[in-house]
């Protein structure tokens, strides 16, 4: 089958060298300034540095000011930073299908990580059947590089099947630790239970796979190679070597912020890396001919680091979930420290390193994607054409099935199981907060359209009902049972309708609630459900006795529609290490919209939370900064509000509810 596609490519593709056998994108581009056409000139090297989980805004050229990120930084000064990249899927293994073909997922029924999240009873549809493998039939660019005269290899994570569809039956002449796993199996700290050998006792994995790059590129350094350098970081597990974490932890006391110190010490070490495989490129004297990629596979994992401005993380298909760090250095071709603000996607490598290896504009058998190489150059975009999405499936991290268009400024996305649309406008709201579908219907039914015709040419695979739907149960339909720490009963417990994980006494401010480890929830239920845009005003301060910086303290106001986690909404406030005004979905607590803040942490924050449930959304003050949140959902009415603490003791007030009328006036009721 191998040796079938292979001569095929050598019959129909290829002419010597690669040239002249593939046609990217509608519009003729100029030959590269790097590329000769003499036989003699040496093709390009490729290095394409692809990392897991990490998020658009992690890397200090993007902004992040915690994180340390020096040498991704200096690929950036050296080449062209994109500021508008998309993985074509908010999980890993759709991605890095779409990057190894030039297809997007929905073409190639590949839509889910491998091997996808088992469905449950309370998933209103069922996605599709998606492959859990890359088709051999599919040629790779790995294959399409190595008929032409290239050295391929793979270093990695793999996540693209397993048994005889590993890397080295997909076009790669050498395969080290790709697997069919999507994360590290055993951890970070070798040995572990990859297919590597010689593992030394306590090594890091990153440095271990930054160790076998350099030994391809050394090896290879006389033959035009690709060296694919797909790291695990910064997938779970969150492991950092511990020299790492107590820096971050002493960073983080310092700033007298909270962060994830072990995760800042993955990004670092991931940084590393990319360092150590820069600096071989210079000491070997091939820097001016190899081009350099680096980008992440979807989006950050919200658990672990802050996606901000963006919205919500991995997993999701808005901004949080697709938009990624993308930087390439192409010399000759990319002017050092360019930005590039046109949108691409993942789809788009194929063709571009098909026509950087080869100095020639081609065409491939039908890529979905177009050569980046005119915008390399600094030239203008012929056009503003769409870039699509489909995820039809629930992701462990909270996402719902969805598919997606981004045009120019605007992006449709299709909610499947709400049969609804959201549409935004990213030039003005890159955060997603203000649904425009009600005041565009134009574009609404533009886009729609052009999704709807997308779907139909690529054959995409949609979700069906789910027979055994029960809305609220568990997976398995029984009763939902935990085990939490028992609290010492509160003299004002009997005050609220519902306790869990929670006691509440007495303080001057009102009630004091102390949270067990897993935190919980005080909550009383209203006399009649509330409607409409309404205002809730109280006071809250930490009483945490434990002064240092990484003691938690925070403290949410909660309401919602029942009494079970999914039904409510959490406003409040992150007084720890990490200070932010923070509105999340117990639904989906990783879709969550935040803020750093300024003030003390023992400050006494007056909050006053708007929550509009006309329009979607929730507005939360405090006496000098906001933060508003978009619901995933429709929420109807508010039948319970409450207090949350989680591993602390917090103050709260009463709290005043009042009705806001249209002119924006607060009626109290």
């Amino acid at each position: 089958m191998r040796a079938t596609i292979r001569s095929i490519l050598r019959a129909v593709l290829m002419g010597p060298a690669l040239g002249g056998a593939i046609l990217v994108g509608t519009a003729h581009c100029a030959e590269s300034p790097t590329r000769a056409t003499s036989p003699a000139k040496r093709p390009l090297n490729i290095v394409f540095i692809l990392a897991d989980d990490l998020g658009w805004a992690d890397l200090g050229c993007y902004g992040n000011t915690f994180y340390e990120t020096p040498n991704l930084d200096r690929l950036a000064r050296t080449g062209m930073r994109f500021t508008d990249a998309y993985a074509a899927s908010p999980v890993c293994s759709p991605t890095r299908a779409s990057i190894m073909t030039g297809k997007y997922p929905a073409r190639l029924h590949l839509t889910e990580w491998i091997p996808g999240k088992r469905p449950t009873r309370r998933e209103k549809i069922l996605g599709p059947n998606s492959h859990r493998q890359l088709a051999l039939g599919v040629v790779t660019i790995a294959e399409h590089l190595r008929t032409g005269g290239y050295v391929t290899g793979h270093i990695g994570k793999w996540h693209l099947g397993g048994t005889n569809h590993l890397p080295e039956h997909q076009g790669f002449d050498t395969n080290v630790g790709g697997t069919h796993a999507g994360s590290p199996s055993g951890g970070y700290f070798l040995p572990n239970r990859m297919n590597l050998s010689q593992m030394t006792k306590g090594t890091y994995l990153t440095d271990r796979l930054t160790s076998e790059a350099i030994r391809f590129i050394e090896t290879n350094r006389d033959h035009p190679f690709f060296l694919y350098q797909s790291y695990h970081s910064v997938h779970t597990p969150i492991q950092a070597k511990p020299e790492y974490v107590s820096k971050y932890n002493a960073k983080a006391a310092g700033a007298g912020i909270q962060v994830n110190a072990t995760y800042a010490g993955m990004v670092q070490s991931l940084d590393d890396g990319v360092g150590r495989i820069l600096d071989t490129l210079e000491r070997l004297a091939l820097t001016r001919n190899t081009v350099v990629f680096f980008m992440s596979g979807n989006g950050g994992l919200s658990r672990v680091t802050s996606n901000a401005p963006l919205r919500a993380g991995k997993g999701h298909i808005y901004e949080g979930g697709i938009r990624e760090p993308l930087l390439v250095r192409a010399p000759g071709v990319t002017k050092p420290g360019s930005v590039c603000n046109v949108p691409v996607s993942s789809v788009d490598f194929y063709p571009t390193i098909a026509e950087l290896a080869t100095a020639q504009s081609p065409v491939l058998q039908g890529p979905d994607g177009i050569s980046l190489v005119p915008l390399l150059r600094g030239e203008t975009s012929p056009s503003h054409r769409p870039l699509f999405f489909h995820y039809p499936h629930y992701s462990p991290q909270g996402g719902k099935p969805a598919g997606a268009v981004r045009s120019g400024p605007w992006k449709l996305v299709e909610l499947f199981a709400e049969n609804r649309v959201e549409l935004y406008n990213l030039e003005n709201d890159i955060g997603e907060a203000n649904n425009l579908a009600g005041t565009h219907p134009e574009q609404v039914d533009r886009l729609r359209a052009e999704l709807v015709r997308w779907r139909t040419s690529v054959d995409a695979l949609m979700p069906t009902s789910n027979p055994g739907y029960t809305p609220g149960q568990p997976p398995d339909g029984r009763p939902k049972t935990t085990t939490q720490p028992l609290l010492i009963p509160g003299k004002l417990d009997p005050a609220f309708t519902l306790l869990n994980g929670v006691a509440v006494d007495e303080c001057d401010l009102g009630y004091s609630v102390r949270g067990n480890q897993a935190g919980g929830v005080a909550l009383q239920a209203l006399p009649t459900a509330r409607t409409g845009h309404l205002r809730f005003m109280l006071k809250l301060q930490s009483q945490q006795q434990d002064k240092s910086t990484g003691a938690w303290r925070n403290g949410f106001f909660v309401f919602g529609d029942g009494t079970k986690q999914a039904d409510l909404i959490y406003c409040g406030l992150y007084l720890g290490g990490r200070r932010m005004l923070s509105i999340f979905e117990g639904k989906a607590p990783g879709n969550r919209t935040e803020k750093a803040l300024a003030a003390p942490p023992y400050t006494r924050f007056e909050l006053t939370i708007d929550a509009d449930l006309e329009a979607g959304t929730i507005t939360m003050g405090t006496a000098d900064q906001t933060v508003r949140h978009r619901l995933s959902e429709p929420l109807d009415a508010i039948r319970y509000v409450g207090y949350s603490v989680i591993n602390t003791t917090t103050a709260f007030s009463p709290v005043t509810t009042s009705r806001v009328q249209e002119r924006g006036t607060p009626h109290d009721r």
